[in-house]
């Protein structure tokens, strides 16, 4: 009996640890859409390759999903400038993916790498979160300079 009262409350206590985890993702998800707008100059090519980026494909999370888990492991007080800095960061990511491979100056393997350090810091160090999305920034200003 003592067994079936402990096995219960674990899985309420987890049901709403989940649910309540779910409803922060959500709601930083929501937020981070601003700035989606699809700039009307891109050919038909890059403006589905400017959706792949913000909604991710079967091998890779966009750029709303990495959005959310980050503003998820941000301290609410910190996730209004943290949400501008990355959508800022997103769309000048963006703007170069999305060119012709014989131009562009950001490819695949950069925004895997400059995903995993992000989602690394968020689950590892989250404090530090607003100094790797700036020396992220930094690099992309470097390589497009």
């Amino acid at each position: 009996m003592k067994y079936l009262v402990f096995t219960i409350c674990l899985i309420v206590l987890t049901t709403f640890a989940l649910n309540a985890r779910a409803n922060d993702a959500q709601a930083a998800l929501t937020d981070s859409e601003i700035g989606h707008s699809v700039p009307g100059y891109l050919s038909d090519e890059e403006k589905q390759w400017f959706k792949t980026f913000y909604e991710g494909n079967m091998l890779a999370d966009g750029w709303h999903e990495i959005t959310a888990y980050l503003l998820s492991r941000t301290p609410e007080e910190e996730r209004s400038a943290q949400r501008l800095a990355l959508d800022n960061l997103g769309r000048k990511i963006v703007l170069e993916w999305v060119r012709p491979n014989d131009v562009r100056k950001v490819d695949t393997d950069m925004l895997r790498t400059w995903g995993s350090e992000l989602k690394k810091t968020a689950k590892q160090d989250p404090q530090q979160l607003a100094r790797t999305i700036a020396a992220i920034d930094q690099e992309v200003e470097a390589v497009l300079d």
